[in-house]
């Protein structure tokens, strides 16, 4: 029996008024919350902002949360740096070779990170408890998937490619650029059986959203009629203009994944109601090749040191218990080296716990995970969880956080009681994680032009809308070009 001085929750935390961030947040956490409403209090513990003012009174045993004091240490506002949607030009170093990618100006991972750290201490010297829903299903540790975005199609490297890939399907989605696939129907046939989703019509991501609806979904129709039932939707270039999340949205598309927006991050919906973002890591064998040819090194000497960075980069993602998401374009990569393929699967299959899984099952995991609700109170030197909304398809666990350390407990019942002095622990957290430096230089008069024509080499002169002042600026120099 709970002793009536301690039957209000130490979670859900209940939010006053709360920046969409935060909820946003909260939710990656997997730390069960609810809005303050009027009526019999939910929980403990009112996180509202000291300036604004709680919109109801606290109710006896409520204990205020101040998130001005919580954010204060953090210096800059997580709020705004978490719905930054502006990219940069940022390097990796891989061995001597700095390699390079367009990726989120904001380390939205680092950010979120930080902010959570910040809110679990101040619950837990207030006397609360940091017990949330595991990203994975038990009794996993992190999740795994190998991205494919096939651009274009060369028959040698697809196959090779595929050979490589061979009893993989569990653990590998494709995404299509269908304007060279739809010219070879055996290709596409290929990939019957494996998670297909689309990567556009030509391999652009416009500014606007008319040509961003014709270019998604025309390349969704060419998968359809392939007889394939496309899921999901990668960006060309990893690229996320407002409008592209929209259209996504109006089509119902179930996720995305663009490092533009977000990189090495648990999945998240950019704002309210829309698409599930799947964030990615962004160094791949693409841009090593690249950097090696700008270094004017042999690509054979990269393939070695390449391998050895994915392999360690899987184990260092596995042990912290964070998203091992990999991503690459095979044409004239992987196809021509599946050794790094091969090297790849072979380490995640080294990491026990370790969930292979297509981004579309992530996806379907991430939508079940978000509908379990958690209550937990305190009964004397144990605490009583109280779970609904428990999906029948997946095996789910909780984990309680001490510090650094945590323990994690399967669910399989609603009612869930435990003492953490009974728990076996491991730490997490305290591995140093390499922070790319950003490296583009302020925007000239030449990189304002293109930008405001949206200037590619993709699209078709003839497909180029030029209703528009850009438009048919860009459809005109096109033809000049020749």
């Amino acid at each position: 029996m709970i002793h009536p001085e301690l039957a209000l929750p130490l979670l859900p935390l209940v939010l006053d008024r709360p920046p969409f961030e935060l909820c946003r947040a909260l939710d990656q956490e997997g730390i069960p919350f609810c809005l303050q409403a009027p009526g019999l209090p939910a929980g403990r513990f009112v996180l509202a902002s000291s300036r604004a003012g709680c919109a109801y009174p606290l109710q006896n045993g409520q204990c205020l949360v101040d998130l001005d004091e919580v954010v204060e240490c953090l210096g800059d506002d997580p709020w705004r740096q978490l719905s930054d949607t502006r990219s940069h030009r940022a390097q990796w170093t891989l061995g001597p070779l700095p390699v390079r990618e367009e990726v989120s100006l904001i380390d939205k991972r680092d950010v979120r990170r930080r902010l959570m750290i910040a809110l679990r201490e101040a619950i837990e010297r207030r006397g609360g408890v940091w017990l949330k829903v595991a990203s994975c299903p038990f009794p996993y540790r992190a999740a795994f998937c190998l991205r494919i975005d096939h651009d274009d199609y060369h028959a040698e490297d697809f196959h090779a490619l595929l050979h490589a890939l061979r009893g993989q399907e569990r653990a590998v989605s494709h995404y299509v650029c269908a304007a060279d696939f739809m010219r070879h129907p055996e290709a596409l046939a290929r990939l019957r059986g494996w998670h297909v989703g689309g990567h556009g019509f030509h391999h652009h991501t416009y500014a606007d959203y008319e040509q961003n609806l014709r270019n998604v979904s025309r390349g969704w129709q060419v998968l359809e009629r392939a007889g394939l039932s496309p899921d999901g939707f990668v960006a060309p270039h990893g690229r996320y203009p407002a409008a592209l999340g929209e259209v996504l949205k109006n089509l119902g598309i179930s996720h995305s994944s663009e490092f533009g927006l977000a990189f090495d991050e648990a999945p998240f919906e950019p704002s309210p109601g829309g698409v599930l973002q799947i964030p990615v890591h962004p160094v791949c064998l693409g841009v090593v090749l690249e950097a090696a040819a700008s270094s004017g090194i042999e690509p054979a000497a990269v393939i070695e040191p390449a391998t050895r960075y994915f392999e360690q980069w899987i184990a260092n993602r596995y042990e912290d218990g964070e998203p091992v998401l990999l991503y690459d374009h095979p044409t004239g990569r992987w196809g021509h080296y599946p050794q790094i393929v091969r090297a790849m699967l072979a380490a995640a299959r080294d990491c026990g716990l370790l969930w292979r899984a297509t981004m579309a099952e992530q996806a379907r995991w991430w939508r079940a995970r978000q509908k379990i609700s958690l209550r937990v109170l305190r009964d004397g030197d144990e605490y009583v969880v109280f779970a609904n909304g428990l999906p029948s398809n997946y095996k789910i666990a909780v984990e309680y956080w001490r510090g650094e350390h945590v323990a994690q407990m399967p669910l399989a019942e609603k009612v869930l009681r435990f003492s953490p002095s009974s728990l076996a622990y491991q730490r997490r957290g305290q591995r140093k994680r390499f922070q790319p430096v950003r490296v583009d230089r302020a925007e000239g008069l030449r990189g304002r032009v293109k930008r405001f024509l949206d200037w590619e080499k993709s699209t078709p002169i003839e497909e180029i809308d030029s209703s528009t002042v850009s438009g048919w600026m860009k459809r005109t120099l096109r033809r000049w070009q020749g």
